[in-house]
């Protein structure tokens, strides 16, 4: 599969459920650009997957055009909205989009979602760079299922200790940049002072 045909074996998940404690405000809601955080992560998963969904509140999201759907085990961060995702996948793949990162592109997408159906792996997803976290960007096989509700059963509800537990299929940093992706794609906002930033920087 290659060119921008969309992935018809993966469903597209936009994590939305944070708290946005730093932020101090719904992140997802924010303005980036002529559309919410929220509606540019629909739109970019909406170039790669035929079914895109989102996982958070309900009542937040209404008129966002996707299904909606809320976290079965509330306030596990970003691994209970994807055990939600997952229980709610009728595809082999689910490939998981956090709301604050804004520069990711359709094009990094389609690649991980290419290596991920070619891989017998159970999550696909960049390697993170020294001292860094796993980006909220990544491709999950359906049995993958079973090892999160069991982090989430056992009180580990982190998703890198997750990735670390899990057979999977490493974007190495070198292999990003063989094939020219800029690393700003996995940049996060956190906190207003990112938020501003970066809105200066890349909102024209």
């Amino acid at each position: 599969m290659s060119g921008a045909r969309r992935f018809s074996e993966v469903s597209g998940f936009v994590l939305a459920g944070g708290a946005s404690r730093r932020m101090g405000t719904d992140k997802a809601s924010l303005p980036f650009g002529h559309e919410r955080l929220v509606d540019r992560q629909i739109r970019v998963l909406r170039a790669v997957c035929r079914s895109v969904a989102v996982i958070g509140p309900r009542a937040r999201f209404v008129g966002t055009g996707v299904q909606i759907y809320e976290d079965e085990i509330p306030g596990q961060g970003p691994l209970g909205g994807i055990h939600a995702g997952l229980r709610q996948a009728r595809t082999e793949f689910s490939l998981f989009l956090g709301c604050d990162m804004p520069l990711v592109e359709a094009r990094f997408l389609r690649y991980l979602c290419r290596q991920a159906v070619a891989s017998p792996a159970l999550a696909t997803v960049s390697s993170p760079r020294a001292g860094a976290r796993y980006p909220i960007c990544l491709v999950l096989r359906r049995r993958a299922l079973a090892r999160v509700q069991s982090c989430l059963e056992s009180g580990r509800n982190q998703v890198g200790r997750f990735l670390s537990r899990t057979p999977r299929r490493d974007i190495t940093m070198a292999e990003f940049r063989r094939a020219r992706f800029s690393g700003r794609i996995f940049c996060n906002l956190n906190t207003p002072e990112e938020y501003g930033r970066m809105r200066q920087q890349w909102v024209q």
